[in-house]
């Protein structure tokens, strides 16, 4: 029998359910975490490997960062610190995941970089601090390398520091740069800044908590050591030193020997600092005096004579890498790591290419692995016991 509705009826009944999503709705979905790895712990709390499973089954290798707290005063402080982090969006800043509280500490999932740290990056060329503090150190990172991680990490920076978050605050200071925190994503040749702003709130040790100072002795600026806030000058000094350790393996604020005990390395960097720094040419042969003439610069124990900005730094770096038109990239990085981790790898003309800005005169092939050669002055330095990279 025929249907007597018309033909409008029919369309009428077979349209489709109006959607309930609306601006505005909110909902909770879960998560669930496996940790895997312990990769490090200190004071303040640990660090894991871990998998994210959500709710509709994703998988995802996160970094989780637990912190130890006391109090919902610090619990609440470090949410805040989590916040503005979340809205940090930089290719070369650690990608934030999540953050909540587990087990009674505060936790922040971070994406998981696939490499190594700088602290790796000096290993992989023999230069970690035991070597190095023998004069043993077998290859030196070149300045152009050098030079690029600088770069990238100064854009990391640079956002953080001119970044307008939705509380109406404007810029986040790191506090707490150090190799440890500075990673390489090896397949991509990509530079990461991690650990941005929560390490600062731990424990109540922000400038919000009593003044005191937050992050590795060997690598807070002089300043911050003797009580003022941080601010960027603070953190372009200790990303100096990062830098200088990079081109030489020393850490002019760090004894050949450290103590682990921390009123013993506040002691040795106050001590350290009525020293000049040494120019890094004059402690490791071959090093760019152009570019340590700007490590220099970020090291003024003075933050006046600092570079006023990351952005002003950042200038001055691009000059020393792009002057001549060739330099480093993220692809020429990456092939620099793969060769220096395998040097029987073949150099075809693609990799040659990217490589150009290691060429120590046109038409030559790339000088991958530059020795790592102490000046005399330096050799005297280290096998007396003391740290070449202040006067003595």
């Amino acid at each position: 029998m025929d249907d007597p509705r018309d033909e409008a009826d029919v369309e009428a009944d077979t349209e489709p359910p109006r959607s309930v999503l609306a601006e505005g709705l909110t909902f909770a979905a879960q998560a669930q975490y496996r940790l895997e790895r312990l990769l490090g712990a200190g004071g303040m709390g640990e660090v894991w490997k871990a998998v994210r499973t959500s709710a509709g089954g994703h998988r995802q290798p996160v970094a989780l960062k637990f912190v130890t707290y006391t109090g919902p005063q610090a619990e609440q402080q470090l949410a805040r610190e989590a916040l503005y982090v979340s809205e940090l969006r930089h290719d070369n800043i650690v990608g934030f995941v999540d953050s909540g509280v587990a087990g009674g500490m505060f936790f922040i999932a971070m994406e998981y970089v696939h490499g190594v740290d700088l602290d790796g990056l000096l290993a992989l060329h023999g230069m970690d601090s035991a070597r190095v503090a023998r004069g043993e150190g077998r290859d030196r990172v070149p300045c152009s390398i050098a030079g690029f991680v600088l770069f990238m990490v100064c854009r990391a920076l640079h956002h953080a520091h001119t970044r307008m978050f939705e509380s109406g605050e404007v810029g986040l200071i790191h506090r707490d740069i150090s190799p440890g925190n500075v990673l390489i994503e090896e397949e991509s040749g990509f530079v990461k800044l991690g650990d941005f702003g929560v390490a600062s709130a731990a424990g109540g040790e922000t400038d919000e908590h009593g003044g005191g100072f937050v992050g590795k002795i060997p690598y807070v600026a002089p300043e911050v050591l003797r009580g003022a806030r941080a601010d960027v000058s603070s953190d372009v000094y200790s990303l100096g030193l990062v830098a200088y350790e990079l081109m030489t393996g020393f850490n002019p604020n760090r004894a050949l020997v450290p103590s682990a005990h921390p009123m013993a390395q506040l002691s040795y960097v106050l001590l350290s600092l009525e020293r000049p720094i040494v120019p890094p040419q004059l402690v490791i042969e071959g090093a760019n005096e152009e570019l340590g003439r700007i490590v220099l610069r970020m090291l003024e124990p003075d933050p006046a004579r600092r570079y006023r900005s990351v952005d002003e730094l950042l200038g001055a770096l691009r000059v020393c890498l792009y002057a001549r038109g060739i330099g480093p990239t993220t692809d020429g990085f990456r092939d620099y790591l793969r060769l220096q981790r395998d040097p029987r790898l073949d150099l075809d003309e693609i990799v040659r290419n990217e490589l150009v800005f290691l060429c120590d005169r046109p038409g030559a092939e790339p000088r991958v692995h530059r020795p790592w050669r102490l000046t005399a002055r330096a050799r005297a330095r280290v096998a007396a016991g003391d740290n070449p990279a202040r006067e003595a």
